[in-house]
């Protein structure tokens, strides 16, 4: 044991590595040491305090978080489509940039309710990712090329067809579509709309707002 003489490092601390954590007393001959930080991270666990004795525990706990893992978990629908090496999007669950990563490990036992645990690794400099928070996650396990595709968001339905609204000059023009697959945020056109287009993406139910009102008016 050796007494603790001084405290340099909390919980949330950021260190580096070298930096001072802590000094402590030698027993035998009196003469101070230095605990120094063996890695550049986050102190995530302190139990040190001035005046305590050491008696042989660990002082500090330090994380390095730039990078870290994402734990997730497939269930058996989806097992058969996720194997090492399938790219990985992650984001928080409430929201917020995404991190792609590719899958490193997956677990032989499954749990409980038949979930296989899988893990992927992902860079974290910013530290937007922090232990313990919970994600969502897609996994790519197919690709093709779409010759056309519109966002998801541009979409309306307009007297029973799927529309979007494309710019002519000063105005908008309703084009009705024919769709094929939809991926992420995209919808694959397969007829009703010229590559280069242009058409609203966004708050496009505005301009479809005032098309129906339109309508409604030149009706009565």
């Amino acid at each position: 044991m050796a007494p603790i003489r001084e405290v340099r490092a909390t919980p949330g601390d950021a260190v580096r590595e070298g930096q001072l954590l802590a000094v402590i007393e030698s027993n035998e001959n009196l003469r101070t040491y230095s605990i120094e930080s063996p890695i550049s991270g986050v102190v995530t666990e302190r139990d040190a305090n001035a005046g305590e004795q050491t008696a042989g525990r660990r002082l500090f706990t330090i994380m390095d978080t730039t990078s870290v893992w994402a734990e997730l978990s497939i269930f058996p629908g989806d097992r058969e489509h996720i194997a090492i090496g399938t790219e990985v999007t992650v984001a928080p669950a409430t929201g917020g940039a995404s991190f792609d990563g590719l899958v490193s490990f997956i677990d032989v036992f499954a749990a409980p309710d038949q979930s296989v645990a899988a893990r992927v690794v992902l860079e974290n400099g910013d530290g937007t990712l922090r232990p313990g928070m919970y994600l969502t996650a897609e996994a790519k396990i197919a690709s093709s090329q779409a010759p056309l595709a519109v966002r998801r968001e541009a979409l309306q339905t307009f007297r029973d067809f799927d529309v979007v609204y494309a710019r002519v000059g000063d105005e908008y023009e309703v084009r009705m579509l024919e769709l094929g697959r939809a991926s992420g945020g995209w919808v694959e056109v397969l007829g009703g709309l010229e590559p280069g287009a242009v058409y609203v993406a966004e708050n496009s139910y505005v301009l479809k707002a005032d098309i129906e009102k339109d309508g409604a008016t030149h009706d009565h």
